[in-house]
């Protein structure tokens, strides 16, 4: 049972532990960017509307960021100290995996437009 919550727990919050726990803001802006980059593209938009955008994107991050701290720390009120260890640890694991995933998509992208 508690391996399954675990799990459970990691997969729901992966994507806003990702988010919150890269630190690498670069990564991020430039998500938005092309975001918006695409929007503008079929749906082109005013510089009004881009600068708007930005804003209510970069809002939604600071929510799910806000989202993620309480989450985290509601959890390790619940879990065990051990719980918490092997929880972190297997969070660690998850972001060196994205982490080896992402530099293998941004190689592939920049061998592709080379060519």
């Amino acid at each position: 049972m508690n391996a399954k919550l675990i799990g459970m727990v990691v997969a729901l919050a992966f994507p806003l532990t990702v988010a919150a726990y890269s630190g690498e803001k670069g990564d991020h802006e430039q998500y938005r960017a092309k975001k918006i980059e695409r929007l503008d593209k079929e749906l082109k938009l005013s510089e009004d509307q881009k600068v708007k955008i930005e804003a209510l994107f970069k809002e939604q991050g600071e929510k799910y960021k806000a989202i993620h701290e309480e989450t985290e720390s509601r959890l390790q009120k619940i879990l065990t100290p051990e719980q918490n260890t092997q929880f972190k640890e297997m969070k660690q694991r998850r972001h060196e995996k994205w982490c080896e995933k992402n530099q293998e998509r941004k190689q592939g992208k920049s061998e592709s437009s080379q060519n």
